[in-house]
C-alpha cells in the first residue's frame, strides 16, 4: 500500500464533493460511487485518470 494513498483519495473526495454540490449530489451518493469504482478499477488495473473520470461519468449520471 503507497503511504500516500490516505491523502490522495481524501484530496480525491474534497474535489468530488465541490463537483457534486453543484449536482446537487449528496455526500453519501458521491461516497457510494467512488467506492464501486475504487473497486472495479482494482480488479481490472484501471489507472487513476480512468477510475476518476469514471466517478464524474456516474455521478453526471446519477445527477439526471
Amino acid at each position: 500500500m503507497n503511504s500516500n494513498e490516505p491523502e490522495q483519495s481524501a484530496a480525491e473526495l474534497r474535489g468530488l464533493l465541490r463537483f457534486a454540490q453543484g449536482l446537487g449530489l449528496d455526500e453519501a451518493t458521491v461516497r457510494e460511487i467512488y467506492e464501486a469504482v475504487g473497486r472495479e478499477a482494482m480488479a481490472t488495473g484501471a489507472g487513476d485518470d480512468t477510475r476518476m473520470a469514471e466517478i464524474r461519468k456516474r455521478m453526471l449520471a446519477r445527477a439526471i
